[in-house]
């Protein structure tokens, strides 16, 4: 008998320790079913198939949304507890093979708990996650919406959220009229409002989009300029000229962007035509045979599917240009040379028997380099110019320079570098020299080094030619 209470008392400790441990095991269970251990896992990504963890979504119309796994055929229910606003909710699932979803009324964060249970009562551990639902869908597209500027219009570009169309409108005005323009949100979100020619007025467009199902409605302003159309940086850059026996329209391109040219023009009394279409070219070039005459042209360009307005002008053979508008200003001028030497306005008379010479007589001369800037007054093709020296001096004067052209003195273009120039020609006569033909209206001259040691330099007179 004693035996065998020693026995009963050591089976009954180990039933109850095995007893104590099943209970154990139920508890665990129910938050790691037998495929393996569990995670929490928080995203803004739903799962394509049943998460093999606890997954909360974090959705747009201020939802979360909570994803299943497999769980263990022992869990009935289980109990999310929240708190939004001044209300303690307590939400009882008990059907896992769909997400359950929960609206919340605010942007912010959330402390969740969830607890399984079987169906006698028992509870697992309480798990408990933060989390931040995301913002009524049309609010979000608003608030992310991109405005960008593009060549002649604007681009809105709205983020996709989901597979709902959501309808809205984009309205905007221009000169007194009014416009507007259909939203597809989630099915079309890349709107382009083009023909906007003027990139120097903001316009005012108003955005909206709807939301039936949330009874949601968002609204957005935006004030934004169109881009700069193409055509309008390639048109300073285009330059006539004759080529022989032809017209030349050249321009520079360095969007690469399609352009059409059309060039209307008469030769011999007759209405002629020149097309070059959507030309990419970095430099363009169209040429068209005008027998060589001055011809008076009106051309367009055409760029983003808008033509710019008739550009006239008249082409001429290259030919010499009269002087009586120009003036001159030079680095430096010499007062020891007689009334009508030394100054600026002696390379401009007109008279090879006048000259410019730079100081030579002060206690502190100038040293080269040296240069004259020559204004004509006006905007010329520039296409040749010339040189002759001083009519009395074979001795002095520069051997290199370099020529440079400007629309506003500011801003200056090489047309030329070390170039020489022979100042001992004997005897004297004109120097020419050939540019490509550029838009100019000063033309800078710098001397670079001597004929010989001198460190002064002279030059009698200076010419130009145009288009």
């Amino acid at each position: 008998m004693k035996r065998n209470f020693k026995m009963s008392w050591a089976f009954n400790v180990i039933l109850g320790a095995f007893l104590l441990s099943m209970g154990s095991c139920k508890e665990e269970e129910l938050v790691f079913p037998p495929q393996g251990d569990q995670e929490t896992i928080v995203t803004e990504t739903r799962p394509t198939a049943k998460p093999t963890n606890l997954t909360y979504v974090s959705t747009f119309n201020q939802n979360i949304e909570v994803h299943w796994p497999a769980l263990s055929d022992r869990v009935v229910k289980a109990q999310i507890r929240y708190r939004d606003g001044n209300a303690d909710n307590v939400v009882d699932v008990t059907k896992f093979d769909e997400p359950t979803i929960i609206h919340l009324s605010e942007l912010k964060n959330y402390d969740f708990s969830l607890q399984y249970f079987t169906s006698d009562g028992t509870g697992s551990k309480v798990t408990k996650t933060i989390l931040l639902p995301r913002a009524y869908e049309v609010d979000y597209k608003m608030e992310n919406v991109s405005v960008q500027s593009i060549p002649g219009g604007v681009t809105f570009i709205f983020p996709n959220t989901s597979q709902r169309e959501l309808p809205g409108k984009l309205s905007y005005a221009i000169a007194g009229k009014s416009f507007e323009v259909d939203l597809k949100g989630n099915t079309q979100d890349t709107v382009t409002v083009s023909n906007l020619t003027d990139e120097t007025k903001k316009i005012d467009f108003s955005l909206k989009f709807q939301d039936d199902q949330w009874k949601r409605t968002a609204t957005a302003q935006s004030q934004t300029a169109p881009g700069l159309l193409t055509y309008k940086l390639i048109l300073p850059t285009v330059v006539p000229y004759m080529e022989g026996n032809n017209l030349v329209l050249a321009w520079d391109n360095s969007t690469m962007d399609p352009v059409t040219v059309n060039v209307q023009y008469e030769l011999n009394g007759v209405k002629k035509t020149a097309i070059l279409e959507e030309s990419t070219d970095v430099k363009g070039k169209l040429s068209f045979d005008v027998q060589g005459k001055t011809t008076e042209i009106a051309y367009t360009m055409e760029t983003e599917g808008i033509a710019s307005p008739a550009q006239n002008t008249k082409v001429n053979p290259l030919g010499l240009l009269s002087k009586t508008i120009w003036s001159a200003e030079t680095s430096s001028v010499e007062t020891q040379e007689g009334a009508a030497n030394g100054k600026p306005q002696s390379l401009i008379d007109g008279d090879i028997n006048t000259f410019w010479h730079s100081t030579w007589s002060s206690g502190n001369n100038p040293v080269f380099p040296h240069w004259f800037i020559v204004d004509m007054s006006r905007v010329e093709v520039f296409g040749r110019f010339g040189m002759i020296r001083r009519h009395n001096n074979t001795s002095g004067g520069f051997k290199t320079f370099n020529v440079e052209v400007s629309l506003d003195k500011v801003n200056w273009k090489m047309a030329g570098k070390d170039l020489t120039f022979n100042s001992a020609d004997n005897p004297a006569a004109w120097q020419d020299y050939s540019v490509t033909p550029v838009k100019a209206r000063y033309i800078r001259i710098t001397m670079t080094a001597p004929m010989n040691s001198a460190t002064s330099t002279h030059l009698g007179e200076f010419r130009a030619y145009a288009y």
